[in-house]
């Protein structure tokens, strides 16, 4: 007990929950808070010195595919290069969790790399797997894929979607697809900015989860998807203004990667969904209609069979539903109150 009758926390500093954050009045979607917490102390649970939630799936997924390369070496001959690669960037994110951040602003660099660099990562662990996958895994499961869309729906789901063939529609989903690139970053700046950084955190560690296990699941169930499988003169090409060029930029960006299987645009887009819709209501109402047109676009656009999407929205479902509980198990304190 302390001088005023309270417990006695011992100097430590409590952890605030997913979704506490400072009220500031004119925050938009911002709630009263009866327990508010300061940047500073919202700071400090972030970093720690430990590992965070993020951090560990980072390391998690790094260290599995380091794994698999060891594993098939024979045929992946950059191995005595990847496998290095893989280690020189866990031991940096140990270092970066060595650091103390606690006294620092939230705009110097190295806080911001403290906290951005996961997302940085993403491009380069996802460019990797372009050349991974044909030598760890060498079938591919487009036909298994397009016979399961085909048994479910009783029809070719591409066939039947070239009725509705149009420059205009087609523009429109191009264009709802390239919003997969902006929407994890959008709610990470939007809570980014109002200093709600356990709740930023949390957001971080769900987006990491969904983007490493789709690419897990590329590597076990490789798929080029229907633009390339679909036979020609099976379907009208897809044509407007832009969308040939837009198409040869995202081609020459991602390169042949076998990323069907899950639909990572699925999972990842109902993945920020979630968080918005917990955290900051009005951005889910900004990011909603978008997304829901860039699900539609992966199997509009001959980029993602339809059991692809499914699959997506499986793994997002599992992975909200445990939400609560995977942050915890990986060290963070999550709590059940949102934004409305």
């Amino acid at each position: 007990m302390n001088s005023t009758g309270q417990p006695d926390s011992g100097g430590q500093v409590p952890v605030p929950s997913a979704g506490d954050h400072e009220t500031t009045g004119s925050s938009a979607g911002a709630v009263e808070n009866p327990n508010p917490i300061s940047l500073e102390r919202s700071r400090r649970c972030l970093h720690s010195g430990k590992l965070s939630p993020p951090d560990k799936v980072v390391v998690t997924y790094l260290t599995i595919v380091a794994i698999l390369i060891l594993a098939t070496y024979d045929r992946v001959r950059l191995w005595w290069l990847l496998v290095p690669a893989h280690m020189l960037v866990i031991a940096f994110i140990f270092w970066l969790a060595r650091r103390d951040y606690i006294k620092e602003s939230r705009l110097k660099i190295s806080s911001v790399v403290r906290s951005w660099y996961p997302l940085i990562l993403i491009p380069m662990t996802y460019k990797e797997l372009g050349y991974l996958i044909p030598l760890i895994h060498t079938h591919d499961f487009d036909r298994e894929l397009a016979l399961i869309d085909q048994r479910i729906l009783g029809v070719d789901p591409i066939i039947w979607l070239d009725r509705i063939n149009h420059p205009a529609v087609t523009l429109i989903m191009q264009l709802s697809y390239l919003t997969y690139y902006v929407m994890p970053i959008v709610l990470g700046i939007v809570l980014w900015r109002a200093g709600r950084f356990a709740d930023f955190e949390f957001f971080l560690f769900m987006v990491l989860l969904g983007f490493y296990t789709s690419y897990l699941g590329y590597i076990a169930v490789p798929a080029i998807g229907p633009r390339f499988f679909l036979g020609p003169g099976m379907a009208k090409s897809l044509s407007g203004p832009g969308v040939t060029a837009i198409r040869s930029f995202l081609d020459r960006m991602e390169g042949t990667t076998r990323d069907c299987f899950p639909s990572g645009h699925t999972e990842l887009t109902l993945l920020v969904l979630f968080c918005a819709y917990r955290f900051h209501k009005k951005t889910f109402w900004v990011l909603l209609p978008a997304g829901s047109a860039l699900i539609v676009s992966t199997v509009y656009l001959r980029y993602h069979y339809v059991v692809d999407v499914i699959a997506g929205a499986a793994f997002a479902a599992v992975l909200a539903l445990a939400s609560d509980w995977l942050y915890q198990a990986a060290g963070g304190v999550s709590g059940v109150r949102r934004n409305v």
